[in-house]
């Protein structure tokens, strides 16, 4: 068939810019919900946050890993011209992993009670079971997306994102607001919002159905080069053996989320900290809700980045175009660098007056919380791009090892680091981070080894670098000028003004830094759409 196809930064920006769609309809979710069901006294945030873990550690492992495989061997088979092995794969993947995602559902309605006991959030329940039939939508969706993914057309999954977040806001919110005006329990007001949640998957998985159903009416013939199909049972063991370690590199991060759960609720519950069942589920609520709600976004935009870069990298590797392997490589690190390192420093200068800008209550702990989990921000971003890489290399059981290792390390730090009332909630992003870092530096030490080479540290990091950290000191200075100037009380709108020019000073002090430091060239500008033209306004050379 014929394909719309992208290069990797143009299907990145496609990506990136359904994600930030996605992260602004979320804040028109998550903030109202915060101040609607959240804060220092209300659980029902916090059940509404345990049952999606719960749901998202299903979905890693009967899904997470089969976009990523599916789409390295879309990428290879369309790379070599073997057009009826495309379609075969795809067949494949929906026989095996649509059943799987049916039988992942069940078991999570049904066993939604074991899952709750099991976080010591019983109340939790209904939320399980409310979220349950999304995860037979995402195994519809994944079978699409890496399909579409392999092909290099990232469109049809940046319209399927951006459906499920809308029936996340008009659904999920609309049916908080009517639960909490009808009175109900809290257990209740969060299974009727984690509602929407499903809802927005049965959506995006009918658009994808249609979208399949369009393009293959619609399609025009392609030459096939390569008439070679491999039988479905040497393509199912292949894809399976792609995408179980894939999977479980990814469960092992999000089982861990789910031991986070229960270990932040008993740990904070703990004689040496002596918060109450209450007061640490609100606790966990004001985490999840702020800080990880503002520290998931920058991870956003470099998880699309990552999706594009493995169909790219593993296309190239099949195709023996190695020259294109490591430029790709050069230029993803890069752009993770010049994303990630402001918006940690970001996190680090203006965490609580960011969270006074949205929330009500809880921005104390939360700007505490959120400063901390700014150092793990790069670390976060240089996984997703090294797992996605080494993914594209064949190497699946490396990213494994070291994604294990460092859930070693965050179950250990959160166990004691929460547990000692010197810390306390502090020491779930403290873990966080430091885990991060690890599974990075263990990536980038593989990548070495395999690629012979690494990108230049000078252009890679040090001028990104460079720019960030004046970037973050114009920031504070403004920040503490203004806020003296006007006499800004803490939440007030002088406040919220002064914190909003701030950001508006560190996005052009960044930007003009980046461009004197030549830590962006021309070549990678005209990677963008309308590249050229953008090359020329900026005048670089």
């Amino acid at each position: 068939m014929q394909r719309k196809k992208q290069n990797f930064v143009q299907g990145a920006v496609i990506l990136m810019a359904a994600s930030l769609i996605v992260k602004v309809i979320g804040a028109f979710f998550q903030i109202p919900l915060q101040n609607l069901i959240g804060g220092e006294e209300s659980p029902a945030f916090g059940m509404f946050s345990a049952a999606y873990r719960i749901y998202t550690a299903m979905l890693m492992i009967s899904t997470v890993g089969l976009p990523a495989a599916l789409s390295k061997m879309v990428a290879e088979a369309t790379a070599c011209g073997r057009e009826h092995e495309v379609r075969r794969i795809v067949r494949v993947a929906g026989s095996i992993f649509v059943p799987v995602g049916a039988l992942c559902s069940v078991a999570l309605f049904f066993g939604a009670g074991t899952f709750a006991e099991w976080i010591k959030s019983a109340d939790a329940r209904l939320a399980v079971m409310a979220i349950a039939p999304s995860v037979l939508m995402v195994a519809i969706l994944s079978v699409f997306r890496g399909y579409y993914q392999g092909r290099s057309n990232m469109v049809p999954t940046a319209v399927s994102q951006v459906i499920e977040a809308m029936g996340k806001l008009f659904v999920g919110l609309g049916l908080a607001y009517y639960a909490i005006g009808q009175g109900y329990s809290d257990p209740v007001v969060a299974a009727m919002t984690v509602l929407g949640v499903t809802l927005g998957e049965v959506v995006a998985a009918a658009y994808m159905l249609a979208q399949a159903a369009v393009t293959r009416r619609r399609a025009a013939p392609v030459r096939i080069l390569n008439d070679a199909v491999r039988p479905a049972g040497e393509l199912a063991k292949v894809l399976l053996s792609l995408s179980i370690p894939i999977t479980i590199s990814s469960a092992v991060m999000s089982l861990t989320d789910l031991i986070d759960v229960a270990l932040i609720s008993a740990r904070l519950q703990s004689p040496a900290v002596g918060m109450t069942a209450k007061q640490a589920m609100a606790t966990y609520g004001i985490y999840t809700g702020q800080a990880i709600n503002f520290f998931n976004l920058p991870q956003t935009l470099i998880t699309a980045l990552a999706v594009s870069v493995l169909p790219t990298i593993a296309s190239a590797r099949a195709a023996q175009n190695f020259t294109k392997v490591s430029k790709t490589l050069s230029t993803s690190l890069r752009l993770t660098m010049i994303i990630t390192l402001p918006a940690g420093t970001g996190f680090l200068v203006l965490s609580e007056p960011i969270l006074r800008l949205l929330y009500h209550s809880g921005t104390e702990t939360g700007g505490r919380l959120m400063a901390i989990l700014g150092f793990a921000v790069p670390a976060v971003a240089l996984v997703a791009i090294t797992n996605a890489t080494l993914q594209a290399f064949g190497r699946i059981d490396l990213p494994l090892v070291s994604m294990f290792l460092g859930a070693l390390v965050k179950m250990f730090g959160d166990y004691y680091l929460i547990g000692d009332p010197r810390f306390g909630i502090a020491g779930a992003p403290i873990s966080t981070a430091v885990c991060y870092w690890l599974i990075a530096l263990l990536n980038l030490f593989h990548i070495a080894r395999l690629s012979h080479a690494l990108p230049p540290l000078g252009k890679t990091v040090g001028r990104p670098l460079a720019a960030t950290a004046g970037m973050g000191a114009a920031t504070y200075i403004c920040f503490t000028v203004l806020t003296r100037v006007l006499g800004a009380a803490p939440g007030s709108a002088a406040d919220k003004l002064s914190t909003l020019v701030s950001i508006l000073a560190a996005v052009a002090v960044y930007g003009v830094l980046l461009l004197a430091l030549h830590a962006v060239d021309r070549e990678d500008v005209q990677l963008l759409p309308k590249g050229e033209k953008i090359a020329n306004l900026l005048r670089l050379k």
